[in-house]
């Protein structure tokens, strides 16, 4: 029986034809099931060259903004390490490619429904030396502690998806030396985010098992806000790239404030101003003055709309 064909319940309908589309079935699965789930690059719908171009941008901005050029990152080390990160999709539109992706969107919208909204796009550089880490303060050759991502959601968190975070792996994670990211499987349906006592996941008293990421350059990785997750230190030569796109419910505040948006930017891309949350279900005043409107039919009926 094709449950989604009765066109039922419209926001649920899309989000499972979609996933159908793309054969993405056994990552909802995992998602439900362990919070997290890898995407092989045969899956994703990338463009030829896309994971290259990806990289490439990633690189070339950093370098420009940091005074941190990268030759080859195969080999590089980084001086400025995760900094002038965010305000990615003006400087490139393999940016705006990498977050109109289909799979990428699918699984979005499966985690955050159909009005899922881009809170924040920033990239992820780890090398082998004490380059400042995430947040600018602990150098990357110290493990990155348990966290989630769903900030300021308090406890208890509901079992569905608040937030989540898309990321393309740009170069492979093979093995626990190129400074993986870590999971606590099934931590999302603890409902809270790690006690300090929880958060250093190297101790050995602590009781929650942790699985290291293994994924292949090109790979597109997702898991769930409330996933408890750090990472390895790395000590493989070279860096690990990669490009995090975070989405959240539309009644989340965004990390970035996507209103001064280049309006050519919105033009050449249609799709944009509503997956930026500029076609909000709640326009503030100055919103509707400006033309902005409800575009969304199917919001709040249920957790896929």
């Amino acid at each position: 029986m094709d449950i989604a064909a009765l066109q039922a319940s419209p926001a649920a309908d899309a989000a499972v034809s979609e996933i159908a589309r793309y054969g993405l079935q056994q990552n909802v699965v995992e998602l439900d099931a362990y919070g997290f789930t890898v995407i092989p690059p045969e899956k994703t719908a990338a463009a030829p060259g896309f994971v290259e171009r990806l990289r490439d941008a990633i690189l070339r901005t950093h370098g420009a903004r940091n005074d941190d050029p990268i030759d080859d990152y195969r080999t590089a080390e980084l001086k400025a390490g995760f900094r002038n990160s965010w305000w990615l999709l003006e400087e490139d539109e393999i940016f705006v490619e990498a977050m109109l992706n289909p799979v990428a969107l699918a699984i979005a919208r499966w985690m955050c429904g159909q009005s899922a909204v881009m809170t924040g796009a920033t990239w992820l550089l780890k090398g082998s030396n004490k380059a400042p880490g995430i947040g600018g303060k602990d150098d990357q050759t110290k493990p990155l502690t348990l966290h989630v991502d769903a900030l300021a959601v308090p406890p208890p968190m509901c079992q569905y998806a608040h937030f989540c975070n898309t990321s393309w792996v740009l170069s492979d994670y093979s093995t626990e030396e190129d400074g993986p990211t870590v999971y606590v499987p099934g931590s999302h349906r603890f409902g809270r985010a790690p006690f300090l006592h929880e958060q250093d996941f190297t101790r050995e008293d602590n009781p929650y098992r942790v699985v290291p990421l293994r994924a292949r350059e090109g790979s597109l990785v997702v898991w769930h806000g409330a996933t408890w997750h750090g990472a390895l230190p790395r000590t493989t030569p070279g860096l690990r790239v990669t490009l995090a796109l975070m989405w959240m419910r539309a009644y989340m505040k965004p990390i970035q404030d996507w209103r001064e948006s280049d309006p050519d930017l919105l033009d050449r891309h249609p799709e944009l101003p509503r997956l930026l949350g500029l076609e909000h279900i709640y326009p503030f005043k100055y919103e509707e003055e400006a033309g902005y409107t409800a575009a969304l039919e199917v919001a709040g009926r249920d957790q896929f709309a």
